[in-house]
């Protein structure tokens, strides 16, 4: 690992290591992970909507039908890379945890987190995060920008400020 780190380093400048330094921003992606991650989506410009970034993962949801009959259950499809999967599913679970004292790595994810899990079972509630996760990667290695903690209410205010008024 320290080898992977001095090499990373040693290549700042490459697209690759910043995609990867990209994706440690996020609050709760280590290198390991974040290196993970880069290493299975490869080149990024294949993706170019988040949609087929989920379906590469795997994360996409498949429904079971047969004839007339239309499953119930509906669960990832597990289509994609598992490694990858694996991954994405570490910064996820790293992303609704808490540190020592008791303070949410990433609050946000973690309030999305608690809320899905009054309606959803736990791992239904991880796989929606995963997908927040997929989403905020997505966006990163799209917008080239590092990662900036804002609240859905932030983000709706934002939003409102760059629409032009409808009057």
């Amino acid at each position: 690992m320290a080898l992977m780190c001095k090499l990373a380093d040693e290549h700042a400048d490459e697209t690759f290591v910043k995609h990867i330094r990209l994706i440690e921003t996020i609050p709760g992606a280590g290198f390991l992970s974040a290196a993970t991650v880069i290493c299975e989506i490869g080149d990024f410009s294949v993706f170019s909507s988040p949609k087929k970034l989920f379906a590469y993962f795997g994360l996409d949801p498949a429904v079971k039908q047969s004839g007339n009959f239309t499953g119930t259950k509906v669960k990832i499809s597990k289509r994609g890379s598992a490694v990858a999967r694996r991954a994405v599913h570490a910064i996820a679970l790293n992303s609704i945890g808490t540190r020592r004292n008791g303070i949410a790595i990433n609050p946000v994810l973690r309030e999305y987190y608690l809320c899905k899990c009054q309606s959803k079972r736990k791992m239904v509630a991880l796989g929606a995060v995963m997908h927040k996760v997929c989403n905020i990667i997505f966006a990163l290695l799209r917008d080239d920008k590092v990662f900036s903690l804002t609240t859905p209410e932030q983000h709706i205010q934002n939003y409102a400020n760059v629409l032009p008024s409808a009057a």
